[in-house]
């Protein structure tokens, strides 16, 4: 059956060239993805000699030490694992419904080998020949592009900034073996279930003159689907009690699950609602708007087909980009709601700390009720079965909470004293500490340290996971704070931006500037959100561009299989201009219907993930990148119109009277 596998393949390229081009992007896109993991993975874990270190025994014993030297990967190697996750998760989901779409397209070729006596076994056979011929070469092509893409996207990310330091391609040949198994195992499982379908073709079927609307909904595909629509409603059902942390992924994959059975269960309602989507289209354009709805009516797979690509990636690059996008919203909005002082402080230069003389003055001025200054630095903390590196910040909690709306959780509010900390909410609930239990930690380049938990408060991200008290030392320099925030009394509590004006003036020797409140978030916004465009690039443009190709390659697969179709309308006198239109019309409702199921599902997902957000005294706000998904949209409408159109023409320009009665 090999042998009759290939030249299925070489007879049928239009049917296979979607499966090849998508297989041979997915090994690319997982290539690079990998490769560049391992680049980030290659880096030193402490590339400076003469850090400062501290070490700590965890509850089991075990000594551990860590380095302030010590580079934190952890920020980009996510980044990179989920763009590696929405590739991979967009190959299968394409693969498998090109590998569904071709078999099905080829249902009376099936039915003509078994009419001849070929049997189930032998069908499955040569379909899975075919898929391994298929996926064989592109997993080589794949790797090619990947071994000339991944040096040079390594490259554009160390442009980003999301790497503390510089990374440098690596050798090639292990993520190469991996992306081109990855290949070939999604090649070969997106082919097995429709093997399994191939081989259970009548050889009636060799008679049948409708290629797509026999048996859509098999077994397979409606447990499949079933189990898809539960399991993605379950986790989006509990995601709004379950936390910020536990919520995100069952958000994102309860969404996937569910772009999944939607996609899944197309053939049975995307033919009503296209044919109610297109009632206009009868009124506008009579005959080849009602040529469209008819089309997208009869031919349910085919139409299923054409939805599912624009559906998958909009739903998963909107749920992906929209929960990146809330939480930073939310995160905004908390900090905004949180901070009372009416004025930040900064050093001019942008870089370094403020110093102490500065503070002083500050807290000396009469127009100042409250200063605060957390003095940020990480520390390693010891837990029950490890030790880790941990934010923490020297800062006197009293007058963080004047400057701050905090929340006493657990305790009373005070000065620390040696050997007290202050623990975050988040910081408690973590790690099961409460008032009067120990946490030991240690500065880098001093001893560990055992602490009483003497409050935990409730501030956001105002408040580090550990407070320690002032004076707090190690042996080497302590940072200076980065920034002020200072509540203001009396009159200039209803001034600020003169108050600013007027304290810059003052400590200008000191090498500072002081902003409203207000203007400072508006620079901090501008800044993440460029943080935020970066991530969300690496995270979809590549998955997108690829979902693009995959929607251009559906399309050629659908029109391979339909000149005696416009065949048959020239012959019954549908002009070229109305048959044109008809392609139009069916592009831009299969287009539109997957845009609108895709806002559905991620909006599900997105209701269901703000309640896990909190925002002190409000409600998370929406956030959609609309100007992404509205781009990725219109490239969609865009890809389809001009695919759908030239294959059109070329149809137009090969009718026949014999194509009408040919064989294809």
């Amino acid at each position: 059956m090999w042998r009759i596998s290939v030249q299925s393949v070489r007879h049928h390229w239009a049917l296979f060239v979607g499966t090849f081009v998508a297989l041979a992007l997915g090994v690319a896109l997982i290539g690079v993805s990998a490769s560049a993991l391992a680049a980030t993975w290659a880096v030193p874990a402490s590339p400076a000699a003469g850090s400062a270190t501290v070490t700590l025994t965890d509850g089991t014993g075990a000594a551990h030490t860590l380095s302030n030297g010590d580079l934190d990967m952890g920020g980009v190697q996510s980044v990179l694992a989920m763009a590696g996750v929405v590739s991979a998760f967009v190959t299968v989901f394409v693969i498998a419904g090109t590998c569904a779409f071709g078999i099905a397209l080829r249902r009376r070729d099936m039915g003509l080998l078994r009419l001849v006596g070929a049997g189930g076994p032998q069908v499955r056979r040569m379909v899975l020949g075919e898929s391994l011929a298929v996926a064989v070469t592109a997993a080589l092509v794949g790797c090619a592009v990947a071994a000339v893409a991944a040096p040079v996207a390594v490259r554009a990310l160390n442009g980003t900034g999301l790497s503390p330091v510089d990374l440098r391609p690596g050798p090639l040949l292990w993520p190469l073996v991996f992306a081109a198994g990855s290949g070939l195992l999604i090649g070969v499982l997106g082919m097995l279930a429709a093997s399994k379908r191939a081989a259970r073709v009548r050889p009636t079927e060799a008679l049948r003159e409708a290629d797509l609307d026999a048996r859509t909904m098999t077994v397979g595909r409606t447990l499949t689907g079933v189990l898809m629509l539960v399991a993605g409603a379950v986790m989006v059902a509990i995601a709004p009690g379950a936390g910020a942390e536990a919520a995100t992924p069952l958000a994102l994959f309860g969404t996937m699950a569910l772009a999944i059975a939607a996609t899944l269960f197309g053939p049975l309602y995307l033919p009503p609602l296209l044919r109610v989507m297109a009632l206009p289209l009868r009124w506008a354009d009579p005959v080849a708007g009602r040529l469209a709805a008819e089309s997208v009516r009869t031919s349910r797979r085919r139409t299923a087909s054409l939805v599912g690509p624009v559906l998958a990636i909009l739903a998963i690059v909107g749920i992906f980009t929209s929960v990146l996008s809330t939480t930073g919203a939310a995160t905004e909005a908390d900090d905004r709601a949180r901070t009372a002082g009416q004025l930040v402080v900064e050093p001019a230069s942008g870089s370094g700390g403020l110093s102490e003389s500065a503070l002083g003055r500050l807290r000396a001025d009469p127009r100042v009720a409250a200063v605060s200054a957390p003095a940020s630095l990480d520390v390693g903390v010891s837990g029950p079965d490890s030790v880790w590196k941990q934010e923490a910040a020297v800062a006197d909690p009293v007058a963080l909470a004047r400057t701050h709306r905090i929340t006493v959780v657990d305790g009373t509010l005070g000065p620390l004293a040696p050997g007290t900390v202050d623990v975050s909410r988040e910081f408690a609930d973590w790690y099961g500490h409460h008032t009067g239990s120990t946490v030991t930690y240690g500065l880098f380049g001093g001893k560990p340290v055992k602490a009483r938990v003497a409050a935990v408060l409730d501030g956001g991200s105002a408040v580090p996971p550990l407070l320690l008290p002032s004076g707090t030392r190690g042996t080497s320099p302590a940072p200076g704070p980065e920034r002020a925030v200072v509540l203001l009394s009396g009159k200039a509590a209803g001034s600020p931006a003169a108050a600013a004006s007027e304290l810059t003036e003052r400590l200008r020797a000191d090498g500072v500037r002081v902003v409203p409140t207000a203007d400072w978030f508006g620079r901090q916004a501008t800044s993440q959100d460029r943080l935020n465009r970066l991530v969300l690039g690496v995270l979809t443009v590549p998955a997108s561009l690829y979902a693009l190709i995959a929607v251009a390659s559906t399309l050629v697969m659908s029109y391979s299989r339909r000149g005696r179709e416009v065949a048959g309308m020239r012959m019954l006198g549908i002009s070229t201009r109305q048959v044109r239109r008809m392609a139009l019309w069916e592009t831009l409702s299969t287009t539109l219907l997957g845009v609108l199921v895709a806002a559905a599902v991620v909006g599900l997902g997105l209701d269901a993930y703000r309640p896990s957000l909190t925002v002190f005294g409000g409600t998370p706000p929406w956030s959609v990148p609309w100007a992404m998904l509205g781009t990725l949209t219109g490239a969609c409408v865009l890809v389809g119109v001009v695919v759908s159109l030239s294959a059109t023409g070329r149809l137009l320009q090969r009718v026949s009277a014999g194509t009408v009665t040919s064989r294809q």
